[in-house]
């Protein structure tokens, strides 16, 4: 099922959610990239599906 998650957010709700979970991945020992920051901002936002989003994280970590 390819739908835009119901409750988008704006790019500034985005863009704050983003820098906190960055921040806290980062402090963790996870590398964070702005292409990795760019594709969740786009599923957040409602440019990209929820399924896009899992889709992408499965290729990412070869699961």
């Amino acid at each position: 099922m390819l739908t835009n998650l119901a409750n988008r957010v704006s790019h500034e709700q985005a863009n704050h959610a983003i820098s906190y979970a960055s921040h806290s991945l980062v402090t963790e020992g996870f590398d964070v990239t702005s292409e990795d920051e760019n594709f969740v901002r786009s599923v957040l936002t409602g440019e990209r599906t929820e399924a896009q989003f899992h889709q992408a994280i499965k290729r990412k970590f070869n699961v």
